[in-house]
């Protein structure tokens, strides 16, 4: 007889949470035993971290297991004693608080979304560009509404009052990292940066130019940039930072007027896909004769990095919702979202565009 088909939209998470429930209630654990560490778990089903989280996350918001940080997973279930019917901590909806949306903010929601659903927790949205006033109005307005507030902030997270409303239910997301009385995400972007300098130095370029933006929010990747150079004995890094507009109009202009003058480097970081596309656009059209010699990193893996062959940093936004979902069930059971800070690391995505110095 044919097996019946699985459903179409079910999560891996749900599936790992159903099978470990099941041996629960079969009474493979009894109460006060060890729960496999997520180690084990994610090498039994062949995950990753994260997925595996998100099912013992929801095994914890349902009553039948206990963490405890650096110590393990209890079991807390037994026949006959009720799983937790109703959670602690409730939301009546989630708010994402963006500086701006562009293709990166379009992934990150995409990714909180898709998560959220799983609670089932509708999605509203807001933009504050960047104005601190703002951001902290809107996040006002959140708390105060009793929603899950996932708010990318414009400054650091110490700019909102600890003491403030909506501490108990507000993820913050931040480029960079650091200690928060909030539930943190931290999106190292030095990381990705280091990571980007240490392959063109590998490949042989002697030196490393980053074309950044012109506003705030630059710190994480000067930062990378600044340390792996200084790591290769590469001191003159000052000499080698310019601030560009977004945009790859304007990033095409801005490299033809720089690249004649960027004599002895031939390496480019770019804090975005944009710029390092405006770059690639002025080598196209001349660049002063050296289209066979300039290695270009961009920042954010988008669509346009994937179709120009740009090699770029993936800053891993799709990462993100899973990151909100396991912090969102963990505070529904306690009653509060945990300040322990969770890392997203970026990954570097190597392409045509960042090849070896021509002999």
């Amino acid at each position: 007889m044919p097996q019946a088909p699985e459903p179409p939209n079910q999560y891996l998470y749900e599936k790992i949470y159903g099978e470990l429930k099941e041996e629960i209630l079969s009474g493979a654990y009894a109460k006060g035993d060890w729960f496999p560490p997520e180690r084990a778990l994610k090498d039994r089903f062949g995950t990753t971290h994260l997925t595996v989280r998100n099912a013992l996350a929801k095994l914890v918001l349902e009553g039948y297991i206990e963490r405890y940080s650096g110590k393990g997973t209890i079991v807390i279930y037994a026949p006959g004693l009720a799983a937790l019917e109703r959670p602690l901590l409730r939301f009546t909806h989630a708010q994402l608080i963006l500086a701006d949306f562009d293709g990166a903010a379009a992934t990150l929601l995409n990714s909180v979304e898709g998560s959220l659903r799983l609670i089932p927790l509708a999605l509203q949205v807001a933009l504050h560009h960047g104005d601190p006033a703002m951001e902290k109005i809107l996040h006002a307005r959140a708390a105060e509404a009793k929603a899950l507030v996932i708010l990318e902030s414009a400054g650091s997270p110490g700019s909102l009052d600890p003491g403030g409303p909506g501490l108990e239910n507000t993820i913050v997301l931040r480029k960079g990292l650091g200690t928060s009385a909030y539930a943190l995400i931290q999106l190292d972007v030095a990381h990705g940066a280091r990571e980007a300098v240490r392959h063109l130095l590998d490949l042989g370029h002697r030196a490393v130019a980053l074309v950044g933006l012109p506003d705030a929010g630059m710190e994480g990747m000067r930062e990378g940039w600044k340390s792996e150079l200084a790591s290769a004995g590469v001191t003159n890094s000052a000499d080698l930072e310019f601030a560009c507009a977004e945009g790859v109009e304007s990033a095409t202009a801005f490299a033809a007027a720089l690249l004649p003058r960027l004599s002895g480097c031939n390496a480019i970081l770019c804090a975005s896909d944009t710029i390092a596309a405006g770059f690639a656009r002025a080598l196209m059209e001349g660049g002063g004769g050296r289209e066979k010699d300039l290695a270009l990193i961009g920042y954010g893996n988008s669509p346009l990095a994937e179709a120009l062959r740009l090699t770029s940093i993936d800053p891993r936004l799709s990462s993100v919702g899973e990151l909100v979902l396991a912090i969102a069930l963990d505070g529904m059971r306690r009653g509060r979202l945990s300040a322990e800070p969770r890392r997203i690391v970026p990954c570097l995505v190597s392409r045509s565009s960042s090849g070896g110095p021509s002999s």
